[in-house]
């Protein structure tokens, strides 16, 4: 085939030759340079790989069990790769935080993609939370082991704090916007519907209730407070989530 192929460009067997000689010097020439152009690394999505390494072991053994080690085993890589992203354990676990804080706002996000008014979205913020439970176990329990540590970390006990005030003002403008009842303070009332997401969240995990009975707790005191959200206490497919 390849003489064929260089007879068609020449009139001699040595045309040829040098034709399929000049093709093969180009192929090497290209493949070498193909060899020698480094590999385009992702170190932002490669620390988060990390990250989420740390916030499986926090889930799974605690604070405690989480070591530059343990974390470079649990993420497939060496230690020195760890160690090149982040000074040290403390470091490591601030930005699995922010990763951590990441993944539940975006359980939100999605929740709440398709719903229409102040009150269902309130209702789909709740019950984003509430699901956690089953949709975010490695987050949710990552979060609780990062808790204590909140306490005594000036950073991580920020970005709780960021977290926290972040959702409750969007929980209070929505329960204005979705018209109380008069006695209803927007404020005051989000921090008791943060609070009780919260709590039904960890008995879903639990296994205390089920998801279908946490959204019916959700319901009944979204009834109590909005007089239009009290029809909506008997809807027969209260979460997305069974359970």
């Amino acid at each position: 085939m390849l003489g064929r192929t260089s007879f068609t460009y020449g009139s001699s067997a040595h045309l040829g030759s040098t034709i399929v000689l000049h093709h093969y010097h180009n192929t090497f020439v290209s493949r070498k340079r193909e060899r020698a152009v480094p590999k385009q690394v992702d170190h932002a999505a490669r620390r988060e790989e990390i990250a989420q390494a740390a916030l499986r072991l926090c889930a799974r053994d605690g604070l405690a069990g989480v070591t530059i080690g343990q974390v470079a085993q649990e993420a497939g890589v060496s230690k020195g790769l760890v160690q090149h992203y982040f000074a040290g354990k403390a470091d490591l676990l601030r930005a699995s935080a922010q990763v951590l804080r990441g993944e539940i706002e975006r359980q939100v996000r999605d929740a709440v993609r398709d719903a229409h008014g102040p009150a269902e979205t309130l209702r789909c913020v709740l019950l984003a939370i509430v699901e956690l439970g089953v949709t975010a176990v490695v987050p949710l329990l990552a979060g609780h082991a990062f808790l204590s540590m909140a306490v005594a970390d000036p950073e991580i006990r920020a970005l709780y704090r960021a977290g926290g005030d972040g959702v409750h003002r969007e929980i209070a403008a929505l329960l204005a916007a979705a018209g109380p009842a008069p006695d209803v303070d927007p404020g005051a009332e989000a921090h008791a519907l943060l609070g009780l997401a919260r709590g039904l969240a960890d008995g879903v995990l639990l296994g205390e209730l089920g998801v279908d009975a946490a959204a019916a707790i959700v319901d009944h005191h979204l009834g109590r407070i909005l007089p239009g959200a009290r029809a909506r206490s008997d809807d027969p497919s209260p979460s997305r989530v069974s359970g």
